[in-house]
């Protein structure tokens, strides 16, 4: 640690658990654990929760939620994700889990069920903050009743799920901030760079990552899609600079630092 000239931070995207791809996920835990990050950040939709899935309820597809229970959904996951990354991850590694539009499902569960708020929620059943984890929820309320998308600021690097789906979402989003921003959401790969008016040698980024969830699940019906997988490795020197890598994953392999991780 005291070598390190700067911090190291892995970002993971779209997991989608159950959906989730797990020969790249088994290529990123052999990666966490050569690389030994100092953070590291759940970029929302983690897990599907098909269970509460407001898009099969409104089209009254049931077939497709038959048997499905949260409480399955919430139980294997952190089985087969969330303690083994605790396992993996050094004692030191600060752990963020920022919620997507997928986890904020069970909010609009609770919309029509409010008897259960406190029981349903992610940050709730799994006990984050009990197990050291961060929560930033989907959609945060402030003081006055606005509600913003939740964001998470690495150096001079802000990180969110996501907010736009339009062909080109990566020149919407940096349009939008005023910061260089790393996004999941779309499960694509797309960059877009963006000058600063009062400085023409000035620049800030906006970067979808990607996604670690199968590229073929049986929701799509076979349709074709642009969906990558990878995910983001940041590096943070002292004074906020970072530079963001997105190796992509095939057929379960990656390469980074001359070394092959599968």
């Amino acid at each position: 640690m005291t070598k390190r000239k700067a911090m190291r931070v892995v970002l993971l995207p779209d997991i989608h658990h159950p959906y989730h791809d797990q020969n790249c996920l088994n290529a990123v835990f052999h990666f966490l654990k050569w690389f030994k990050p100092d953070e590291l950040v759940l970029l929302g939709d983690a897990m599907d929760m098909t269970a509460v899935s407001h898009w099969l309820e409104k089209s009254n597809k049931r077939r497709q939620m038959e048997n499905l229970r949260l409480k399955e959904s919430y139980e294997s996951f952190d089985s087969e994700v969330l303690s083994k990354l605790e396992t993996i991850l050094p004692k030191w590694c600060k752990k963020v889990y920022l919620g997507g539009n997928h986890e904020d499902w069970a909010e609009q569960a609770i919309d029509n069920l409010p008897q259960y708020e406190g029981m349903l929620e992610p940050e709730n059943y799994l006990k984050l903050a009990e197990r050291g984890w961060k929560w930033i929820p989907y959609n945060v309320e402030d003081k006055f009743g606005n509600v913003f998308r939740g964001t998470y600021k690495i150096g001079k690097l802000l990180v969110m799920h996501g907010m736009y789906t339009n062909m080109y979402h990566a020149a919407k989003t940096v349009r939008t901030f005023s910061c260089s921003v790393a996004y999941c959401h779309t499960h694509d790969k797309q960059y877009h760079t963006e000058v600063h008016v009062d400085d023409p040698r000035s620049y800030h980024t906006a970067q979808s990552i990607g996604c670690l969830c199968k590229k073929g699940p049986e929701y799509m019906k076979g349709f074709a899609n642009r969906w990558v997988n990878s995910f983001g490795i940041v590096y943070v020197r002292d004074n906020g600079d970072f530079n963001l890598y997105v190796p992509i994953i095939i057929r379960g392999k990656f390469s980074f630092a001359n070394k092959v991780f599968s």
